[in-house]
């Protein structure tokens, strides 16, 4: 017997029996879309890790310290040196933060306020949608200039405002006045993105405005993956030197952060999906019992065929083949609502969830394995049946 004769006789037994085989197909469907399901959004989560963290910038070295005094504590002077004597370290920039009240006439809010440098926008990689950055000119002057976040910005003057209107107008800042220079572009569109409602200040003026002596805090970039380690190792040596105790400073390399979050992701993907493989399981042995029925159901038929020259190995060729198409329409089923499903779920959490090529080509062909391994012992016990037996079954 060939294989599209064989193929068309089991979709023949499978219309035959719609509502037997959609049950029987029920756990294979139920199966694959928990796999497509599982993977998909682990992918989504996995990209929402990866865009936050792009975001804050993927090539980014955090440093804090927790205490300082006199005879131990950073300066800008002592930080620029470090960079300047080693190439993987790109930019760099102080951070001193405050939340703040906030106020442009009627309007008052509390918002976080950071002292930073220049070149903190390139560091965080942020981007300007109107005006212009705090420049070194307004750090050395203390002068009193700030830039938005866009979602600040929105806040304060109202959420119709375009950004160049904001341009040039006075916010007060815990009673102070600043002079908005600079808006920058939106991130996220939620509202409650912290990196959309910040406001800048140069950091020598949050320094005298908040009353903070030392900075604790200090941004770095680096030139790429391959040197993160180095450049990490760099200023853990410098901080090392100036504090004499590892416990009293923190380094935080946001790659290695990434790098530790994706491995527990897909760890956790992993487990899931290997519990969502008992539901496979559990098809397969629906299969195999549907399949033993329909040898029973079939054995006059069996005999006949095997009485007019069908051999062994037609007839385990025929009910392997049925049971390979079951399970494979109920797989091809299963990714159907999988991809839905995804879809739907991605949705509603608002993740970029990725129905992966791998993950389907995975799915199916678990679906046909299953298929082969639970087909096999109803087609065998076919295959064996005795002609005269078979034909005097009732």
């Amino acid at each position: 017997m060939e294989f599209k004769q064989a193929f068309m006789l089991a979709l023949k037994s499978i219309l035959a029996n719609k509502m037997r085989a959609l049950l029987t197909m029920l756990g294979i469907i139920i199966g694959v879309a928990a796999v497509i399901l599982i993977v998909g959004l682990g992918n989504g989560v996995t990209n929402k890790v990866e865009d936050t963290f792009k975001e804050m910038g993927s090539n980014i070295i955090v440093a804090s310290a927790y205490m300082q005094n006199s005879s131990k504590h950073l300066t800008l002077e002592k930080i620029e040196e470090m960079v300047n004597e080693d190439e993987n370290i790109t930019e760099f920039s102080p951070y001193v933060a405050a939340n703040k009240k906030i106020k442009y006439e009627k309007t008052e809010k509390t918002l976080p306020v950071d002292g930073v440098t220049s070149q903190y926008v390139s560091v965080r990689s942020k981007k300007l949608e109107a005006g212009r950055n705090i420049e070194y000119i307004d750090e050395t002057r203390n002068q009193k200039v700030c830039v938005l976040g866009y979602h600040a910005m929105t806040d304060m003057f109202g959420k119709d405002t375009l950004p160049n209107e904001a341009i040039g107008e006075y916010i007060k800042i815990d009673g102070t006045k600043f002079r908005v220079v600079g808006i920058l572009k939106e991130i996220s569109k939620s509202k409650f993105s912290d990196e959309d409602n910040m406001i800048l200040i140069p950091y020598t003026v949050a320094q005298k405005e908040f009353n903070i002596k030392y900075i604790t805090t200090w941004y770095f970039t680096y030139l790429d993956k391959e040197s993160a380690k180095t450049a990490t190792d760099v200023i853990d040596k410098f901080f090392y030197n100036i504090f004499k105790d590892a416990d009293d400073y923190i380094i935080i390399d946001a790659q290695s952060i990434m790098d530790n979050m994706n491995d527990t992701i897909n760890t956790i993907k992993m487990v899931l999906v290997a519990i969502a493989g008992i539901s496979l399981l559990v098809g397969g042995i629906g299969i195999m019992n549907i399949m033993l029925v329909s040898v029973t159901e079939r054995t006059r038929e069996i005999g006949i065929r095997k009485a007019i020259g069908a051999n062994k190995k037609d007839i385990l060729r025929q009910f392997v083949i049925e049971a390979i198409t079951t399970s494979a329409i109920g797989g091809f089923l299963g990714i159907l609502l999988g991809t839905f499903l995804v879809t739907i779920v991605s949705s509603a959490f608002e993740i970029r969830g990725d129905v992966s090529l791998d993950s389907i080509i995975i799915a199916s062909g678990i679906s046909v394995f299953i298929g082969i391994i639970f087909g096999y012992l109803p087609a065998n016990k076919a295959a064996n049946l005795h002609p005269i037996d078979a034909l005097r079954y009732e």
